[in-house]
């Protein structure tokens, strides 16, 4: 499979920090092709030093990629298939990448965790990752960063936001109009860095052709309507980068003009 990227980070109207940091990192495989990680973190606005919390976790992620990901690829996992009827080697690298990124985010969970006790603050962080491999895609997600799918304007959100107005969505207490107007709106039930534990989210499917993932923070898919998102990232077959990065600044630049305060940041990424 191969692949267009385009990015924004921007630190919003109001913050004098711009507290998201974002990565993207392609490889070539010998079994794969070429494969591709895009990381998103949002470091947490109420907190201090959540740049430190983002950036910390980035770099971990980017050092897996060049170390974690190999030995996943290589056979030697530490994990059996996550169903054990099926077969083939795509089973075991699933487990084992889920394996190795619950134990990554763990050990940045303590270190920050450690680092704020020391240093008397509290820090934190969001993350959101995706991995193309082959035709398969994995995914995790902690906080309320986002990852959407995106193929011929259908758009589908595959994570779930752990904050405390979707658990509230959930459970039928609150619509989706009221959760938007909440003051608890940007509290989370659990983030990198502050939570006492960290249990990811991991999402597994199969990429189609001509599809758009968008990994995004709250600053960036808080304030856009759903015609906003789908027409001005959707993405034409014969689409130049330049093209993409065109229109991810044109929105960037939308959500602005419509009073975002918070840090705004984005990844799309298109693969074909």
């Amino acid at each position: 499979m191969e692949f267009k990227v385009c990015f924004c980070t921007d630190k919003g109207l109001v913050k004098q920090v711009n507290q998201d940091a974002i990565m993207v990192k392609v490889a070539g495989t010998s079994q794969y092709g070429k494969v591709l990680m895009g990381v998103l973190c949002d470091g947490m606005g109420g907190l201090s030093q959540g740049e430190v919390a983002s950036s910390d976790l980035v770099a971990a992620f980017a050092t897996w990629f060049e170390k974690g990901l190999p030995a996943a690829l290589s056979g030697k996992n530490k994990t059996e298939r996550l169903d054990n009827e099926s077969e083939g080697e795509q089973a075991d690298v699933r487990a084992e990448i889920q394996y190795q990124w619950t134990e990554l985010i763990n050990d940045v969970n303590k270190r920050l965790g450690a680092f704020g006790r020391a240093n008397g603050a509290k820090l934190g962080t969001t993350v959101v990752a995706i991995l193309f491999i082959g035709d398969e895609f994995i995914a995790v997600n902690v906080g309320d960063s986002r990852i959407y799918m995106l193929k011929d304007k259908e758009k589908t959100q595959i994570t779930h936001d752990q904050s405390v107005v979707q658990s509230l969505i959930d459970k039928g207490v609150m619509t989706r109009d009221e959760a938007e107007e909440s003051p608890q709106r940007s509290v989370l039930l659990q983030c990198v860095g502050a939570s006492e534990t960290v249990k990811p989210q991991f999402i597994f499917g199969e990429v189609a052709p001509n599809t758009s993932a968008i990994l995004c923070s709250d600053g960036f898919w808080r304030k856009l309507t759903e015609e906003e998102f789908t027409d001005g990232l959707d993405i034409l077959p014969d689409v130049t980068e330049d093209d993409m990065q065109k229109k991810l600044d044109e929105i960037l630049e939308l959500i602005k003009s419509k009073g975002e305060k918070d840090n705004i940041s984005a990844i799309q990424i298109y693969a074909y």
